[in-house]
C-alpha cells in the first residue's frame, strides 16, 4: 500500500488530471480518431506527471497541475513535429510497432486455439 501511496501522491495526481485537461483541450478528435485521440490523451498525462515530478519539489500541487496543463498541451504538437520533420522515420517506427502489435496479437490467438 506505502507503494501507490508514494506513487500516486496528491502533487501527481494533480499533475495527471492537468495534463488529462491539457491534452483534451488539444486533440482534435476528427483529424486523428478516437484510438489516437486516446492515445494523446493517455501520453499527454505520462509526460506531465514525469515533467512534474522530475523538475518540481513535491509541496504545491496547484503548481503540478498548472504545469500539467501546458505538458499535456504540447504532446500533439510533439508528435505533430516529430512527423513533419522525420516522415520516413516516423513511418518506420509506426511499421515496427504495427508489425509488433500483429504478431502479439496473432500469438495470443493462436494459444486460444
Amino acid at each position: 500500500m506505502e507503494l501507490v501511496k508514494d506513487a500516486f501522491s496528491v502533487c501527481i495526481l494533480f499533475a495527471l488530471m492537468g495534463g488529462l485537461a491539457g491534452s483534451l483541450l488539444v486533440t482534435d478528435y476528427k483529424r486523428y480518431g478516437w484510438f489516437m485521440t486516446i492515445l494523446f490523451v493517455l501520453l499527454g498525462m505520462i509526460l506531465a506527471a514525469a515533467v512534474t515530478d522530475y523538475f518540481f519539489p513535491q509541496n504545491r500541487p496547484w503548481l503540478f497541475a498548472g504545469v500539467g496543463v501546458f505538458a499535456g498541451m504540447s504532446t500533439t504538437s510533439f508528435l505533430d513535429a516529430f512527423k513533419a520533420a522525420a516522415p520516413t522515420l516516423a513511418q518506420r517506427i509506426i511499421n515496427i510497432v504495427s508489425k509488433k502489435a500483429e504478431r502479439f496479437v496473432d500469438s495470443n490467438e493462436s494459444t486460444k486455439k
